[in-house]
């Protein structure tokens, strides 16, 4: 990583020293003329210091000459030095006017300078912003590779437990199975049990039913050996055999409309009461057969 900070650094900078060197040779042509006017104008200065000092020579030799045989030579002279000094004085106000022009550039240029420098003051600044923001994202960088590190971590995490949860799932399934397994064989036994049960009941049932037939008939028996004779019962009960129950039908009524319930006789007259399906108690002379005289009938509420 550091590395790689130190190779776009170098980038950075080399790219900033091309820049700098294509702004500079923009203005390279500027730089060596205004150098050469300085040069110029030192070069003039010191010429006319040099044409003051000849002048200031000229004067004393003129106010030394004057008067007798030199008169002539010395008005040549001056002649002659004049018109140097008029053409000097012309060289000397052009060469003024331009240095007037070349310092009039060299504000100029001193204030592009000032410009380029308040930019390349600003891109410093903003390489600087620019750096600290790739900072700040390269750290960023760093930990979300080191989240997504534990994520994968946890990927792998989850993905193991995922399999031991699906192992765990069908062997739950494979004892599911087990138990329903065993839940039917359960239910067969019970079933089962349930049918031997049924088939006990019925046994008790029918066992149940043959006492009741048997205690319903032995009570016929003691209600019939309850009964008188048949020389007092009347003739029609002469069939009647005293012994033991009778071995057909003796006595047939309609009695009720439906199932008869209950019979009962009577201990001291020759009287039977009936109860049937349709909730109504009947009275019977048994000598007679029917119950069409007797006033006993009644309905059951």
């Amino acid at each position: 990583m550091a590395k790689m900070q130190e190779n776009w650094r170098d980038v950075i900078a080399d790219r900033l020293r091309e820049r700098n060197k294509n702004e500079s040779a923009r203005f390279a042509d500027i730089i060596h003329y205004n150098n050469r006017l300085f040069d110029t104008a030192a070069k003039l200065r010191q010429e006319n210091l040099d044409l003051k000092i000849d002048k200031k020579i000229r004067d004393s030799v003129n106010v030394t000459g004057t008067g007798g045989s030199g008169a002539g030579y010395g008005t040549d002279v001056a002649a002659i030095t004049n018109a140097q000094i008029q053409s000097l004085e012309k060289k000397v106000l052009a060469q003024q006017e331009e240095l007037t022009d070349l310092h009039k550039r060299k504000g100029e240029h001193s204030q592009m300078v000032i410009t380029l420098n308040q930019k390349l003051t600003d891109l410093q600044r903003l390489l600087i912003e620019k750096e600290r923001v790739l900072t700040e994202k390269t750290a960023l960088c760093v930990t979300l590779k080191e989240e997504l590190d534990e994520l994968k971590a946890s990927h792998v995490t989850i993905k193991d437990e995922s399999l031991a949860s699906q192992l765990r799932a069908n062997t739950a399934e494979d004892k599911l199975r087990a138990v329903q397994d065993e839940n039917t064989k359960l239910l067969n036994l019970l079933m089962e049990y349930k049918s031997r049960d049924a088939e006990i009941m019925n046994k008790e049932n029918d066992k149940f039913v043959k006492e009741k037939k048997a205690r319903i008939e032995s009570e016929l028996e003691r209600a019939i050996r309850d009964i008188p004779g048949p020389s007092s019962l009347g003739p029609d009960l002469d069939r009647f055999d005293v012994d033991g129950l009778p071995e057909g039908v003796e006595f047939k009524f309609d009695a009720h409309d439906g199932e008869v319930n209950a019979v009962r006789w009577s201990p001291i007259e020759r009287i039977v009461a009936t109860g049937g399906a349709d909730r109504k108690v009947k009275l019977w002379d048994v000598g007679k057969g029917d119950n069409s005289s007797n006033p006993c009938d009644s309905t059951s509420s």
